[in-house]
Formats: C-alpha cells, structure tokens, sequence
C-alpha cells in the first residue's frame, strides 16, 4: 500500500491498466475456452449425429441387398469400416476427416452410453457379416415388405421358411438395428446435456466476469476517488482560500501541489513586492528580499514584475534626468539673469556652477573674440581646478587644438581616452589624468560664441552631455547679450574720453587763441614800437650813420621772429592732430578756423616786418 502512496499516478495507471489487462486477457482466453469446450460439445453432437446417419445409411444398403441388390455388399463392407472409424473417433477423439476439428474423447456419461452403443454395435457389424456370408434364403418361401419411409425393415416370413444363419442374422440386423437406435437417442441425450451444461458455464462465467469487472471498476474508481478526487478537491479548497497544501502523496497530485504552493508563495512574493513598488520603493530586489530562488525564465509572473519594475525605474530614472536637466537650466537661467555686464565674473560663476552641477573636476570656458575680422581667436576668460600651465594659453586660433576643432566644426566633442600629457588634475594628495574630456561650442542656430571644456574622472552620461549642449546655446544667448552690451558700454566710454579730450582741446585752443591774441596785440604794440623806431632810426640816419645800433634792431628783430615762427610751428602741429568727433564739433571747428586766422595773421605780420628791415 506504501508502493501505491508512494507511485505515481502514472505508474499507478500503468500497473492497474497492465492487471486489467492481464484480468481481460485471462477472462478473455477463459471464455474463450469456454466457448471452444461449448463448441467442441457440439460438434461432438453434430458429430454423433454424422455417425448415427452413417450407420442409418449401412441400414439402407442393408435392406437393398436383402432385397436382392448383392452389389451393396462391397458398399456394405465398406461402410462398417468407416463406420468403426467414426466410432472410434467419437469415443476415443481424433480429427475430423476433412476438417482441422480435433475431437476430445467423450466425458464420462456420454462414454458410458457411448460403451452401450459400441457394445451393440459390434453384434450388430458381426450379424451383418452373418448376413452378407450367409447363402440367400428361397424367395418363394420368403419375402419381405420395406415400407419407403422407415429405416426399420419389417419382414414377413411364411411359416414354412427355415431357420437358418441368413435368417438369424437378418433378425438380428432388425433388432439390433432398432437398438442401435435407441442408444444413439441415449448419447443424442447426453451429449445435448453436456452442451446446456457447457452453455451454462459460459453463462455462469461470464455473469461472474462481468461482476468481477464491476467490481474491480469500483475498486478502481475508489482508488482513484482516494489517490487523486480527493487530494484535488483538498487542494482545490486550500487553493481557493490561498492556502497552501502539505503531506499529500508525492504522486501527480503531489508535485501539483507543490506547484500550486509555489504558484501561491510567488503570489504572495509578487504582493509583497508590488506593494513594495507601490510605495515608490523600486531599489527592493526579488531575489535577495522575496525569492532567494527565483531564476529567470522560470517565473513568468516574477520576470513580468521585474521587467515591469525595470521600466518603472527606466522612467523614473528618465525622469529624475529631466528634473535634473530642468532644475539645472532654471539654476543657470537664474544666474544668467542675475550676472553682472562683467564677461570674466560672469564666466567664472558659469564654470564654477557648471563643473559642480555635473560632478567635473575640471572646466574652462572660452569667448570668441571678433574685434579684428582678420585675426579671430579664443580667449580664456574662466579656469576652474586647472594649474597654472593653463594660464598662460589664454588665447587659442580658431582650428588649433581640440578646442578649436571642435570650434570649426561646431559639434560636441567627447573623449573617453585623454593624452597622457594634455592636462592633469591635481590635488594636495597628487595628480592624475582625467577619465573623459568634453567640449560642448555655445552657440545659438549655428553661430557659435564660444567653447566650454569640462574633464572628469569618471565618464559623462548621454543625459549630462544633452543637458551641457541645451545649457550651450542658453549661455551662448546670454554671452552674445553681455559681450555687445560690454562693447556699447565700451564704446559709451570710449565715447565720453573722447568727449572730454574734446572739452580739453577746446579749452587749450581757447588759450591758444587768447595768447594768440595776446600776442598778436603785442605784436601790434611791438610793430608800432618798431615802426616808429624805424622811422626815428630812418631819420636819425638821413643826419648820421649809427650801424652799431642798427645791428642790434636787427638782432632784436630776428629773435622775435624765431620766436614768432616756433609759435607758428607749435600750433600748426596743434591743427595737425587727429581730431575725433563728439558733442562740441562744431565749437572746436571754429576754434581751429580762429587759429588759423590768427597764424596767417602772423605770417603777414612777420613778412611785413621783413620788408621794412631791408
């Protein structure tokens, strides 16, 4: 009974279908032999009933060769010897002539009655004998009269016939004849008797399989009731309330059962870490925390919730990038916004927010510089955590280095694998190259401002370098803003310097024109002064010769007028000067117009003064 706990249902069909079989096979060859005892019963019938024609047709030829056919004594002879085969082979069995039957020998009654048969048989074949060998009786003295329809010869024999052998054996064919046929009645009997009673046992027998095989389907129906209805509907039960089943039998059921407890074990894990899920906790791990076990592929439902978590985490982790990047662009809006007009302040809050935001080590930022059309560069107006050999590239050609690559070709440029010597960071504890390199142009459509260059120790994210590319063009915009409003602020003040050198030029030139005054005054004063000294000298010669006092007019004269002609040079290189327009242009037009009159006056004074002294 424990084998059967213990097997499977399989093995326990296997074993009941291989007993039904060799149950039917059994009941199956049984009938079987029942049947053919049945039929060989009644072929032992049909058979005695062969014999019995048989010997009814050796009475014919009998009563035809009494009747004076001696040619049916060949037949006759004949006949009794196929009729002792028939007989022998009816009491003793044997085959059949022409058939493949085998007959049995008769069982005890019929063999009883078979005996009798026999018995009378052999007086009978004996008398024929007599009757065949015996000469024939006087046919005056005797005659018989054969009815057609009757096998039993009645003769009518005068008184006056003899007794003689032919006689006796003649009666004694009649006689026995009549006798024989009565105990093949007898065996006739037996014989239907033994096949009822052989019908009957195959009835018997098969009302006794049949109860057998119901009852062995019950007995099956009940095993089965218990192995396998009965364990199912407990498991259905527990199933159905989420409970799980243990002690059935380690069959079907059995392992069915361990799978519906593990079915309702990764239910309850799958609750477990679909609330854990609902809660926003989706760093929880199904295998460490709910199923030690679990491996992938086996548990549909697991691997569902784990590609189901995976995503969720892909979303949120898409989403914090998001956050990230919009948190970081609103914090850069604000200190764009709240910069200053200066491009190297605004710069080094740029580069510092820039580098800590994205967890660099390094960075630098670059600024078109465009005040010469013919020698463009860029020029660094932020370093963050570079040494000092940094410093001293403050200006890079457009197309030089990766800075200005990247520059020309207006694309980001990243780099995993840095030069040995390209750049270093250092720290008090020592120094070491930078993972990765990243050059992002901020530029805005296509026109690009400037370069920001950040090194890392670890490798940059896609996110990180999307977020650095947006930043770009927003950094572009604002440094475009900043560096025009620094050049009109430049210009403003270059503007006002000129407006005051004007101012300055104006008030010397309204000195000038004052000493010019002054001096042309004085040289009115003087010219008056010298004229009426030419003329007293003029008329002091007509009465004397005083050369000595006319060398020293001379001399007078000549220093005056170098003196009048270093003056005159001073102010023509005044009016030489570039002058640059602003607010007073027109007042410092006239000064100069004032000036240059006053210079012409000049040289007519000093030609004058020339003309008299000859």
């Amino acid at each position: 009974m424990k084998l059967l706990r213990d097997a499977s249902i399989r093995q326990i069909g296997i074993y009941v279908l291989g007993l039904m079989f060799v149950i039917y096979a059994s009941e199956y060859f049984l009938i079987q032999y029942k049947i053919n005892v049945l039929d060989e019963a009644e072929q032992k019938l049909d058979f005695a009933r062969k014999v019995q024609l048989s010997s009814q047709q050796i009475l014919v030829n009998v009563q035809q060769f009494i009747g004076g056919d001696t040619s049916k004594a060949a037949i006759i002879e004949a006949k009794l010897a196929q009729q002792d085969h028939l007989l022998n082979v009816l009491g003793k069995g044997g085959r059949i002539e022409r058939t493949e039957v085998m007959l049995k020998p008769l069982p005890r009654l019929p063999r009883i009655t078979y005996d009798n048969l026999l018995a009378y048989w052999q007086e009978y074949k004996e008398a024929l004998h007599v009757l065949l060998s015996s000469p024939r009786e006087n046919p005056r003295n005797a005659f018989s009269a054969r009815p057609a329809d009757s096998l039993i010869v009645q003769t009518r024999v005068p008184v006056s016939v003899s007794n003689t052998p032919f006689v006796k054996a003649k009666q004694q064919h009649e006689s026995l004849g009549l006798t024989l046929s009565y105990w093949y009645d007898n065996l006739f009997f037996d014989l239907e008797e033994v096949v009822e009673k052989k019908k009957t046992g195959v009835d018997n027998w098969v009302i006794g399989i049949i109860a057998f095989d119901i009852f062995l389907l019950g007995l099956a129906f009940y095993g089965f009731e218990k192995l396998t209805l009965r364990p199912i509907r407990v498991l259905t039960d527990n199933a159905s309330n989420h409970n799980q089943v243990f002690g059935l039998p380690q069959n079907e059921v059995g392992k069915l059962s361990t799978e519906v407890n593990e079915i309702l074990e990764n239910l309850k894990d799958a609750t477990d870490f679909v609330s854990s899920i609902a809660q926003g906790n989706l760093s929880v791990d199904y295998k460490e925390t709910l199923d030690s076990g679990y491996q992938p592929g086996k548990n549909k439902l697991a691997d569902s919730l784990i590609d189901m978590q995976q995503k969720l985490k892909a979303l949120g982790e898409e989403e914090r990038r998001r956050q990230w990047a919009n948190e970081g662009l609103t914090k850069f809006v604000d200190i764009l916004r709240s910069s200053s007009d200066n491009i190297n302040l605004l710069g080094d809050k740029i580069t510092s927010t820039l580098v800590h935001y994205t967890d660099s080590n390094q960075g630098s930022l670059y600024i078109l510089n465009d005040e010469n059309e013919n020698n463009k560069y860029l020029e660094l107006v932020s370093l963050y955590a570079f040494d000092t050999k940094k410093y001293e590239t403050r200006k890079i050609k457009l197309g030089e280095g990766l800075l200005g690559q990247a520059f020309l070709e207006r694309e980001t440029t990243y780099y995993k694998s840095v030069p040995e010597e390209y750049i270093r960071i250092t720290s008090g504890l020592g120094e070491a190259n930078p993972r990765s390199i990243l050059i992002v142009p901020l530029k805005v459509d296509r026109e690009v401002y400037g370069i920001v260059e950040l090194a890392s120790f670890t490798e940059y994210e896609q996110h990180e370098i999307d977020f650095v590319e947006r930043l770009g063009e927003t950094i572009a915009s604002t440094l475009s803003n900043v560096r025009s409003a620094e050049k009109n602020r430049h210009l403003i003040e270059q503007f006002q310097q000129q407006t005051e050198e004007m101012r300055a030029q104006e008030e010397e030139m309204r000195q000038n024109m004052e000493e010019l005054q002054a001096t042309q005054e004085e040289i009115g004063r003087k010219e008056k002064s010298y004229i009426a000294r030419i003329q007293e000298l003029e008329a002091e010669l007509k009465t004397r010769t005083s050369s000595h006092e006319l060398d020293e007019l001379r001399n007078s004269f000549k220093q005056s007028e170098q003196g009048y002609q270093d003056r005159i040079k001073s102010l023509e290189k005044q009016l030489a000067l570039p002058t640059q327009k602003g607010d007073d242009w027109e007042a410092a037009e006239e000064t100069a117009r004032a000036l240059k009159i006053n210079l012409e006056a000049l040289q007519i004074t000093q030609e004058e003064l020339r003309k008299k002294l000859r």
